[in-house]
């Protein structure tokens, strides 16, 4: 996305990219889990997700939370911590 973002950007282009992060979101694949705390529906999700390219960000996490805050963590702890949590 990072080079397909500058690029358009070079060329002037009126289209823009955003990537989007998206966390738990109920579909058909994962209907049956039973426990996952930080679950959306999908309509909540797919709302999420249109707002979050219409809004012409760079980065979306999609819902926002908990997963922005989550992200931020993630990226900035040491891997030794990272492999004990998960």
């Amino acid at each position: 996305a990072e080079g397909l973002r500058v690029e358009l950007k070079k060329s002037h282009s009126p289209i823009r990219v955003t990537t989007l992060y998206p966390g738990y979101i109920r579909t058909a694949i994962n209907e049956k889990v039973e426990n996952a705390p930080f679950i959306v529906d999908t309509k909540t999700g797919c709302h999420a997700m249109v707002k979050a390219i219409e809004s012409e960000k760079p980065e979306v996490y999609v819902p926002r939370w908990p997963w922005t805050p989550i992200s931020f963590l993630l990226k900035r702890l040491p891997v030794p911590v990272l492999s004990r949590l998960f």
